[in-house]
């Protein structure tokens, strides 16, 4: 959806850097070596989809996993109308401020079928 212009993502330096680590974790790693895709690869399509913005506020709402709190910043700087995780910590939030937070599967649902790629069979 972001390559076909229908969703703007957005992103921050501190993101960007904690996407970096998580693609040097061996779990990952090992991920991307199975589906040859390199991490650089990753992060130039990152690089070329999303739009970074330099995040100002401090952010700190969930107490669990205070690095959370750097998606929901960015979020709030971003005015986003919807925040899309798989992290339990963010979901269990279910909004922030007028950020609706959902899961993948969740946020889909909500967009109409002519922005959703289509299925082949």
């Amino acid at each position: 959806m972001a390559e076909r212009g229908l969703v703007e993502i957005f992103t921050s330096m501190e993101l960007l850097q904690e996407i970096t680590r998580a693609l040097r974790y061996d779990r990952t790693a090992e991920i991307l070596k199975r589906a040859r895709t390199p991490p650089h690869t990753i992060m130039q399509t990152i690089v070329r989809l999303y739009s970074i913005i330099d995040v100002k506020d401090v952010v700190r709402v969930v107490k669990e996993d205070p690095s959370d709190n750097r998606v929901l910043a960015c979020a709030k700087q971003a005015d986003a109308q919807f925040l899309v995780s798989g992290d339990h910590h963010i979901l269990q939030l279910g909004q922030y401020g007028r950020t609706k937070i959902v899961s993948a599967s969740a946020y889909l649902q909500t967009q109409p079928a002519t922005t959703r790629k289509k299925k082949r069979h």
